[in-house]
């Protein structure tokens, strides 16, 4: 590009990532993308956390029974996602391109079950749902680059013994891997990033010089092929139908978020986002807003407590559709349960959370938020409100944290992350 002088950008561009996780989590904090000023291109990075969605629910119909497959579900959150990326302008249209976590054969990791040659041989794909984000792309003509079949061929041409083999097998899976799936190593972003730009070289020269077939005249230089041409970059952009959304969820979750509609977001993993919530917090006991990862990026509100009791209070106005949204975390180690609800007061005026047991249940008057699962990860989890919040309404969202339960429970601690609360 050029600057505001005509000076060429060479070696200017800037690399930015966003507080979110996966698909769903940049579903609910979608200004995590809308609040950088400005950008060229999107990487869309693996999705790997998509197959730990559990339940659709955002769905504005009845998806049957597919709607309860993770395959459906990932793609469905993965397409909303392109389609807002397809219809934003920062300031101009924006390039799409996404890496896929897909392997074929055997697996990465060095420890039982997944090296076992007879496990592989029973699983084509890994369990998260890569090889449907490729058709979904396809659809959408955003180009794939596989991040593990450049090096597949390499890594076990001597057998599978030899591609666990970090010592002597420089393209050794465990080498460039650094787990039992697909998550590369520095090296191996390295070979990305050596992959993208590689193919943007080319595409180049096509696009210049060559055209399409060596026949010397340039794609530049044809005249628009309406069979080829990208609608999404028209004013305004026009989008094929949704694979899997409804027009309705459409209207309601892409269009939404791209200024036809209003929808108002508290987002408390926004690690500059303190100015824009800080006066929609009307009162928190025992409840802390920080990161608590290792590289001090994951912010969220956290509350951490055995006997629980702890209490946060978020002023909310109603909106269009009369919903309301809470994201947290959820992992298998340390965390428990919230009780979740709206009402008019400012304090925990219905003494929830104090340790009967019948509470941590969900029942018409209060919603339980459960963080705790059975996977051995930390993600994201988006919950649809049962009470309303109908527009001009003017309530309190409470969330506080059970007593901890023994039983239900693995680790010692007893935390609830509160993530980010949406209205619309």
């Amino acid at each position: 590009g050029k600057g505001d002088e005509g000076d060429e950008l060479r070696g200017r561009h800037e690399y930015r990532k966003t507080h979110a996780a996966d698909s769903i989590s940049h579903f609910s904090l979608w200004k995590s993308i809308t609040s950088i000023p400005t950008f060229d291109m999107v990487f869309i990075e693996f999705n790997i956390g998509d197959s730990f969605v559990n339940g659709l629910s955002h769905a504005l119909e009845d998806k049957g029974a597919m709607g309860a497959t993770k395959e459906y579900q990932g793609c469905w959150y993965f397409e909303v996602l392109l389609r807002r990326l397809l219809l934003l302008r920062k300031p101009d249209p924006v390039a799409i391109v996404t890496f896929n976590a897909d392997y074929i054969g055997r697996v990465w990791a060095t420890f039982p079950p997944w090296q076992d040659p007879v496990s592989a041989r029973k699983m084509l794909f890994r369990s998260n749902q890569e090889p449907l984000k490729i058709w979904v792309s396809s659809m959408y003509e955003i180009p794939v680059f596989s991040a593990v079949l450049w090096m597949l061929p390499l890594s076990g041409k001597r057998g599978t013994a030899w591609q666990f083999n970090g010592t002597h097998n420089p393209y050794s899976t465990s080498k460039w891997h650094a787990d039992a799936c697909c998550h590369p190593k520095p090296p191996g972003h390295l070979i990305l990033s050596l992959v993208i730009a590689y193919c943007i070289v080319e595409e180049e020269k096509v696009y210049y010089n060559d055209g399409i077939g060596g026949g010397g005249q340039g794609i530049a230089e044809e005249e628009d092929d309406a069979a080829t041409a990208d609608f999404t970059m028209d004013e305004p952009p026009t989008l094929r139908d949704p694979l899997y959304l409804s027009p309705e969820e459409d209207d309601m979750y892409v269009n939404i978020e791209n200024g036809k509609r209003s929808g108002v977001a508290v987002d408390f993993s926004d690690p500059n986002g303190e100015e824009s919530w800080k006066n929609t917090v009307v009162a928190k006991e025992g409840w802390t807003w920080y990161a608590d990862n290792k590289d001090e990026d994951k912010y969220g509100f956290i509350a951490n407590g055995i006997d629980g009791g702890q209490h946060i209070a978020v002023s909310l106005s109603g909106g269009e559709h009369g919903r309301v949204e809470v994201s947290y975390v959820v992992s298998y180690e340390n965390f428990g349960i919230a009780l979740a609800w709206l009402d008019q007061s400012i304090g925990n005026v219905r003494g929830l959370c104090n340790g009967k047991e019948e509470e941590n249940q969900r029942t018409p008057k209060h919603q339980l938020l459960n963080a705790i699962w059975d996977q051995p990860a930390s993600v994201p989890k988006v919950e649809i409100l049962d009470q309303r919040l109908e527009a001009g309404e003017n309530k309190t969202l409470h969330i506080c944290l059970a007593p901890r339960d023994d039983a239900k429970r693995k680790g010692t601690e007893n935390k609830f992350k509160l993530l980010g609360v949406r209205v619309f």
